[in-house]
């Protein structure tokens, strides 16, 4: 059964468990270089983080020369950009771009109040003259149509957290009103897409369960030669690096290390910064931004990483494995295509208090090997994803 087809109306699949594994090996002896005209559609830029980089390494790693890909999007923040992928956006948004609307710089403005226009906004755009379209999508890119010959694949993030998890995102109860129609829109913009690709096993069983359709999984590259993993570490010492939101558990990680012989550096922006800096023990501290030499530098002295919220994938858990540091993580979500509990590192139940201290006294206590940890990394490397994207997008043109 081949699942890198569109599917017609109503259709649903059932799941072959080997299906994604034979798609990769009949596309293992491709070539990965693209020399057809590409779309490459992507739902935002309001940074330069997970979604944006893979973005970045597609847009630049996947191309035969001369042939770089036309990336379309609502909105970009261009500033916060590297110059090249910036200068690659070839459209998005008028409304979005509107004074009082558009994001300047870390100012993250109102564009988002946007949202029930998106959809048309994406269906919308003229994309005939494309033979490879790639959607970069968690919300609404996959909404694009291109023509019926061209090969559609989408990279899924995720299905829209808020229309298919509305427990777990805080724009499902403004946007409640809208929630069936925009949740069959997604479902038929679902039915499009020649093959789908997940960036982990849980985002795989979540699209099957929202739109009864298997996918291949390919994690996000990570650019692990960033990261030193022979670089002396710091005993004790530990890192925590995110959005300061709630789903991340900034305030519960803290609250973890008061009173415990241990160091917490923690590095990150959003909207708990207030709160998190008026709690902080004393053997923590905040940094609100550092540029990346900083931070790789970070990683490396590191004894220990904390990531405990549920993510899709995680790529900041590589990086630390990238630096030969383990990791203390949540046991759900992406978080278990990386690590794996004793060798990797620590995995947890829960993000209270007890558990996490007992997972840093864990860490703190063991000795781990920093080339096991590294060549974990590897695993998840830019060069691997490249291959193997590239790979399949090339089987699909056959």
């Amino acid at each position: 059964m081949v699942f890198c087809r569109p599917l017609r109306q109503h259709e649903r699949v059932q799941v072959d468990q080997q299906e994604p594994a034979r798609l990769a090996e009949q596309a293992a002896s491709a070539p990965s270089r693209i020399d057809v005209r590409t779309a490459l559609i992507h739902d935002w830029f309001q940074g330069f983080h997970g979604s944006e980089r893979v973005v970045d390494t597609i847009r630049s790693g996947l191309f035969a020369p001369g042939n770089a890909p036309d990336v379309f999007t609502f909105h970009a923040a261009r500033e916060l950009l590297p110059r090249e992928l910036a200068e690659s956006i070839v459209r998005e948004s008028r409304l979005a771009a509107l004074p009082g609307l558009r994001q300047r710089g870390h100012d993250p403005g109102r564009w988002r109040m946007l949202f029930p226009l998106m959809p048309r906004y994406f269906r919308g755009l003229d994309l005939d003259s494309y033979d490879v379209v790639i959607a970069s999508s968690h919300a609404f890119a996959v909404q694009v149509r291109p023509r019926r010959d061209a090969v559609y694949l989408c990279y899924c993030h995720t299905p829209i957290r808020w229309a298919w998890l509305p427990g777990e995102d805080h724009r499902s109860a403004a946007l409640r009103p809208l929630l069936g129609r925009l949740r069959r829109l997604d479902l038929e913009a679902s039915r499009r897409p020649d093959c789908y690709v997940a960036n982990s096993q849980a985002v795989r069983e979540r699209i099957h369960r929202s739109y009864g359709r298997d996918s291949v999984v390919i994690h996000p590259p990570v650019e692990v030669a960033e990261f030193d993993p022979a670089a002396e570490k710091e005993p004790g010492h530990f890192l925590w690096v995110n959005r300061l939101v709630a789903y991340k558990r900034p305030e519960a990680v803290a609250e973890a290390f008061r009173d415990l012989p241990y160091r917490l550096t923690m590095v990150g922006i959003g909207p708990l910064e207030a709160s998190l800096r008026a709690s902080l023990p004393p053997n923590v501290t905040l940094h609100s931004w550092l540029p990346r030499e900083q931070l790789t530098a970070l990683y490396a002295r590191a004894s220990g990483y904390l990531h405990v919220g549920e993510e899709d994938f995680g790529i900041s858990m590589v990086e630390a494995l990238a630096a030969g540091t383990p990791v203390i993580g949540l046991a759900r979500g992406g978080a278990l295509d990386i690590v794996r509990d004793g060798v990797d590192g620590v995995l947890v139940g829960d993000a209270d208090t007890a558990s996490l201290r007992a997972a840093i006294e864990r860490v703190a206590s063991a000795q781990w090997d920093r080339v096991a940890l590294r060549a974990r990394a590897e695993e998840f490397s830019r060069e691997r994803f490249l291959e193997r994207l590239g790979s399949l997008i090339q089987s699909l043109r056959r």
